[in-house]
């Protein structure tokens, strides 16, 4: 057993970038490994988790050159980190609003910005070291407001406009309060644009490029509120909450993405953190799946803690592949990824890739089940999804550095061709 785990170990921060030793995933990917990525071409949609070490932000690059960003976590917080990459020169919407900029064939110029809940880890927040936007909001340059700084969006969306009341109100949030004023500063003085985000929308977010691609957006959630799975029928999981939060995580905005056969699920950090007075669980993540129906790829919610990927939501999404961002030293964690690898909830294989684990997980990750369906090349991970959606690709590229050098690739896969979202009026 111990030569085993010391083996085990000895792979793991090779491939994390502790040698710098790539990892060859097998013959067909060589000519990628070890060279900078492609980047997106016309007709690709391109999904990129950004590694920070300081929370999560994901970069969408659709077919027509339509992109979104979805958070920018910058939290300093009282749980111990993981390393921050590249370095810590910069803070962590400087380094995502770089790598936007790297591969964005827009440059400066982002469609689409989204803050899945307020909380630090997603949008940032007034902290020690943060500098204060002084007459212009009282914001923190943090977070989204920093990536600002350097790009310009269009529209936004978060999961409390335009009332910030309904149904449920927001209230003594320090991160609501930051990115609350820095929006409205935005849309006075940048000619930013906010949109209430409708769950049941199929045409909300969309191509503004070139609308003749088989693609769609279609919303989950927002601010308790879940699409049915039904036309544009909507319930409110939270209709007596009308003076404090419950919970943020459960408030999540949450969407999935199709393209031709290919089904994509993101949901900020739904998990199981809210109850109602009986004690029960309100079942938000859950009815978020059921919507969502058979995906290839699924973002891990709340980062692969054990009080989200409940068994409900899992049998319902089905993925091939999970997707996660790392930001403390205890993601992810074993019983949320015990309930994604089991075969009672569906059949088939499946891996999660999550960013960069730090080295005190990667040593528990070893005693426990299902290590072996981890992939722990660890940086920043990419989902290509190309052939008109019929085939994707996910590529880990260093995060060490600003080089884009890819690590590994895994696949092509086959899309599913589920039938869950085909388009509807709504």
């Amino acid at each position: 057993m111990t030569r085993t785990r010391r083996d085990f170990l000895k792979r793991v921060l090779g491939v994390s970038g502790a040698f710098g030793v790539p990892l060859r995933v097998h013959a067909a990917e060589e000519t990628e490994v070890g060279k900078i990525y492609d980047g997106w071409r016309e007709g690709e949609l391109d999904i990129h988790l950004i590694y920070t070490g300081r929370g999560e932000a994901i970069f969408h690059i659709f077919p027509d050159g339509t992109s979104m960003l979805l958070d920018a976590g910058d939290w300093q917080g009282n749980r111990p980190p993981v390393e921050k990459l590249p370095d810590t020169s910069r803070r962590a919407g400087e380094w995502v609003a770089r790598y936007l900029q790297r591969i964005n064939p827009f440059g400066t110029n982002v469609d689409y910005m989204m803050l899945s809940h307020y909380h630090p880890d997603h949008g940032g927040q007034i902290q020690e070291g943060v500098e204060i936007a002084t007459g212009r909001g009282d914001y923190g340059i943090s977070g989204l407001a920093q990536v600002a700084e350097f790009v310009h969006f269009d529209t936004a969306f978060d999961r409390g406009y335009p009332d910030y009341e309904t149904p449920v109100p927001v209230v003594k949030n320090p991160a609501a309060d930051h990115f609350i004023a820095f929006s409205r500063w935005a849309m006075k003085e940048k000619g930013l644009r906010m949109e209430k985000f409708e769950p049941g929308r199929l045409d909300q977010i969309r191509l503004r490029k070139d609308p003749s691609y088989d693609f769609h957006v279609r919303n989950l959630t927002a601010n308790g509120i879940a699409w049915t799975g039904v036309g544009g029928d909507t319930h409110n999981y939270f209709p007596d909450w009308k003076e404090e939060v419950p919970r943020e995580n459960p408030l999540s905005l949450s969407l999935t993405i199709r393209y031709g056969a290919f089904r994509y699920y993101t949901g900020g950090d739904l998990d199981t953190a809210a109850s109602y007075d009986d004690g029960s669980v309100v079942p938000i993540e859950a009815a978020a799946g059921a919507a969502a129906g058979p995906v290839d790829v699924c973002k891990a919610n709340h980062h692969v803690a054990n009080n989200a990927s409940t068994d409900d939501f899992i049998k319902a999404v089905q993925p091939g592949a999970y997707v996660s961002t790392v930001w403390t030293v205890n993601q992810p964690q074993q019983k949320a990824i015990a309930r994604m690898m089991s075969p009672e909830n569906y059949a088939g294989s499946r891996f999660l890739y999550p960013t960069l684990i730090s080295p005190e997980r990667l040593e528990n990750l070893s005693r426990e089940p299902n290590a072996d369906r981890v992939r722990l090349v660890g940086g920043h991970v990419a989902v290509k999804v190309f052939d008109s959606g019929r085939r994707y690709k996910i590529y880990y590229l260093t995060a060490q550095d600003e080089s884009m050098t890819v690590k590994a690739v895994y696949g092509p896969f086959e899309s599913t061709g589920t039938e869950r979202y085909e388009a509807r009026k709504v």
